[in-house]
């Protein structure tokens, strides 16, 4: 499974190995302790290299070869006596300290490894975006509760802007301006109120614009596509 970080397509294992249990080297490896490519469950992830995932492969291999008798073909007329899948976990060390005690509703969880934003929230990345763009909260936020859009505002149910626990997190509505927004927390809009006031002009052709205003014709779409409503009229 991929999730989005900076623009490029990252693995949710890592990210959530990251966030949650600490800072990773260029050659460490995120492995699964139960064998699935595509869970990212905190507790079933570790950090090893080659010979714990070489070991991982044997221990599921065989897993799958001693319990797949009991498992029912789906594309049978037979109604299907449903077993519990035996769920084989490696006990391999990893090579981080677990940092990650689990999620309850009550405590919060924080992450002191990770950068702190201008703005009070915690991210990966040293960055002058602001928290609410860029934030671990979000990141945590997508990836165990639900998409988000770039305009959704994650709010703290804690009031704590570092805790990154998933109870914790809620969608407390939508900022109301997007022209504003970006002019505050998006270091790319660098135009004048002028300049954006051209871009979100419908009647002002793109060629025109990316001459005058000195940007690519792509960028003045994505401007464009931010700056204009569902009725063509600048928000």
């Amino acid at each position: 499974m991929l999730a989005k970080e900076f623009n490029r397509q990252v693995g949710a294992h890592r990210l959530v190995v990251k966030l949650l249990i600490g800072t990773l080297r260029g050659n460490d490896m995120v492995l699964h302790r139960c064998g699935n490519s595509q869970c990212h469950n905190p507790y079933h992830l570790y950090v090893g290299g080659d010979a714990e995932n070489h070991r991982d492969k044997l221990l599921h291999r065989e897993a799958r070869a001693r319990f797949a008798r009991l498992f029912a073909d789906d594309r049978s007329d037979a109604s299907p006596v449903l077993t519990p899948r035996p769920l084989v976990l490696s006990t391999e060390a990893s090579r981080l300290d677990a940092r990650f005690g689990g999620f309850t509703p009550d405590d919060c969880f924080y992450a002191d490894w990770l950068h702190p934003t201008f703005d009070g929230y915690r991210q990966l990345c040293e960055t002058t975006h602001a928290g609410d763009v860029v934030g671990a909260h979000r990141k945590i936020y997508a990836l165990f509760n639900g998409p988000l859009g770039r305009y959704d505002i994650v709010g703290h149910r804690c009031a704590d802007r570092t805790c990154l626990n998933p109870y914790h997190l809620r969608v407390a509505g939508e900022h109301t301006s997007r022209r504003d927004f970006n002019a505050r927390h998006d270091k790319r809009y660098k135009l004048t109120d002028a300049g954006l006031d051209m871009i979100a002009d419908p009647t002002q052709r793109t060629a025109e614009l990316a001459k005058s205003l000195g940007l690519h014709p792509q960028t003045i779409l994505s401007y464009r596509r931010e700056l204009l409503g569902a009725t063509g009229h600048a928000r």
